[in-house]
């Protein structure tokens, strides 16, 4: 029971994540600004970048602690996390969608001897978000 205590507490998260099906919905040169902020919610943060042109930034970030960094002494050589991201990035023209990056992914941050191991991360496996 200590130990998933300890797992769960290790998490961190940055944003929210965003459902992948929402994100199928917009529609560059169809979908409006406030039918995309109904659809996944306000953004992380907005830029302008000339009259009339606006870029919506949301983004993700998650890392999961391995279980083998609350070793201690073994921790320290074999631990690290798991780390999911994911950007999304929507740039209006007169409140209309003109284009979308659409951007995720992971990586495995290990220390000692594990530093440089490949990243688990199942949820994106062919293309889909799970979560």
């Amino acid at each position: 029971m200590f130990v998933a205590l300890v797992a769960i507490c290790g998490c961190v998260s940055v944003g929210r994540k965003i459902d992948q099906t929402k994100i199928e919905q917009i529609t560059a040169g169809k979908t409006t600004r406030n039918q995309v902020v109904k659809l996944i919610g306000s953004p992380d943060q907005i830029t302008t970048t000339a009259p009339g042109n606006v870029i919506f930034n949301y983004v993700f970030i998650h890392s999961t602690p391995k279980a083998s960094t609350f070793i201690p002494v073994i921790g320290a050589f074999a631990g690290g996390a798991n780390v999911q991201n994911q950007t999304l990035i929507i740039t209006f023209t007169n409140d209309i969608v003109s284009s979308m990056i659409n951007s995720y992914g992971g990586s495995e941050m290990g220390t000692g001897a594990n530093a440089a191991t490949s990243a688990d991360l199942p949820d994106t496996t062919e293309n889909k978000r799970t979560k």
